[in-house]
Formats: structure tokens, C-alpha cells, sequence
């Protein structure tokens, strides 16, 4: 029973997303799948994805690029 539920939300979530079609003409259904969008989609899901990791890295690179500040030594005290 889960998976029918499961794969009835995936289903929705795909139609909703624009890459799944529902429809009847003629009485028969039908089922498409918008694979030109597909590609779209995941193709820019790749490109952010890598403009993020490119951004992360970059300031990984700033943050080891910088020197630590010195830190100062306690002072001892006299007893």
C-alpha cells in the first residue's frame, strides 16, 4: 500500500513540475512524459549546482588564504 501511495505522489509531483501530462483525447488515456523539459530542468540543476560548489570552494580558498591572527601569550603571574 505504501508504494501505490508512493508512486501516486511522485506521479502528482511530476505533473505538478511540468514533466508528466495527463490527458484523454478520444477516451483513451495517455500518460506523456515532457522529456525535452526534463533535460532543461536537470540541465540547470546541474549548472547552479556547479556555480555552488564553484562559489564553496572559492571561499574555502579565501579562508585558507588568509593568516590566522597571532595569538597572544598568557602573561604569568607572580605569586
Amino acid at each position: 500500500m505504501r508504494a501505490v501511495i508512493g508512486i501516486a505522489v511522485l506521479m502528482l509531483v511530476l505533473a505538478w513540475v511540468g514533466w508528466v501530462q495527463f490527458s484523454s483525447p478520444d477516451g483513451d488515456p495517455t500518460i506523456r512524459v515532457d522529456s525535452d523539459k526534463v533535460r532543461q530542468d536537470t540541465a540547470e540543476i546541474v549548472e547552479k549546482s556547479k556555480q555552488v560548489v564553484d562559489r564553496a570552494a572559492e571561499s574555502v580558498d579565501e579562508n585558507l588564504e588568509t593568516e590566522p591572527e597571532p595569538v597572544a601569550e598568557p602573561e604569568a603571574v607572580d605569586p
